[in-house]
């Protein structure tokens, strides 16, 4: 998949939507595991690392928060091996619009992700 895909968009939601539902729950996700669910969906050309992933992450944290302020979605996203998000998390979350602060930290952003979503 590429993002000038006409399915790209449709991908977009359909990860909104899983990262959604796993911050409901307060759980992260592995980039396999939203791999594998966006296939389960039908799209099944996002591969869990580097290529359209990255793209994609960065538009779920762009959605309806296109000022950047919103808690970024992606921040549940996990690595397997160390449970952190990867190193391009941080760039973008240093980057505009969303702008982190220098003393920000991907728990906070978990942490601020989960609080906007949990069940209650």
């Amino acid at each position: 998949m590429r993002i000038k895909d006409p399915e790209y968009p449709a991908a977009v939601e359909a990860a909104v939507g899983i990262l959604r539902e796993r911050a409901r729950q307060g759980r992260t996700i592995t980039y396999g595991e939203l791999s594998a669910e966006l296939a389960a969906q039908g799209f099944d050309s996002v591969p869990p690392y580097r290529g359209i992933m990255t793209y994609l992450l960065k538009d779920v944290c762009l959605h309806r928060n296109e000022d950047g302020r919103a808690p970024m979605l992606s921040a549940i996203v996990v690595n397997k091996a160390s449970r952190e998000p990867s190193e391009q998390f941080s760039s973008l979350a240093r980057s505009l619009p969303f702008s982190r602060p220098a003393d920000w930290s991907w728990r906070d952003e978990q942490q601020r992700v989960f609080a906007q979503h949990r069940e209650g």
